[in-house]
């Protein structure tokens, strides 16, 4: 818990670029209840302290990735919008993950949900269910590329 509270209190810190007592205070509350409260999902008890911190690494890494991604995304969706014959067909996909950390599963569910077009409507084990503004363009990138799973599946060495 030490290691987490340290972590989310040089983020607030950082982040906030108020160094009063206030603010410091402030930070250090809050940091110490979010540490209490998910002090698991930065270092569990059943991996050890390596594998958390280079998974997390990884996933600093894939951020730029998944940046691109999202602006990608929101030029398709601003042009499907803006075009005379809005060219949408939206639907639902539901799909199957060899995921088995739950992190990694929430983490991929939040990624598909910020990209825009597509939004992660449940969750269920290793089933989503996504709704998808082209329907077609969706299948094609979550049931046969899967890019994205399998970036997700490296930075949580999970095994495809």
């Amino acid at each position: 818990m030490g290691a987490t509270f340290v972590i989310l209190l040089a983020f607030w810190l950082i982040l906030s670029g108020y160094l009063d007592l206030f603010h410091v205070c402030a930070g250090i509350i809050c940091c110490a209840i979010v540490a209490f409260i998910s002090s698991d999902l930065l270092f569990r008890p059943d991996r050890p302290v390596r594998a958390s911190v280079r998974s997390f690494v990884r996933f600093l890494i894939y951020i730029p990735r998944l940046m691109a991604s999202i602006l990608v995304a929101n030029l398709d969706v601003a042009y499907r919008i803006l075009h005379p014959r809005m060219p949408v067909d939206p639907g639902i996909v539901t799909f199957e993950t060899g995921f088995s950390d739950g992190v990694a599963r929430t983490a991929f569910a939040n990624a598909m949900t910020l990209t825009p077009g597509t939004i992660t409507v449940d969750v269920n084990g290793n089933r989503y269910v996504v709704h998808a503004l082209m329907k077609e363009h969706s299948e094609r990138e979550l049931l046969v590329e899967r890019e994205m799973e399998q970036a997700f599946a490296g930075i949580f060495r999970e095994e495809r």
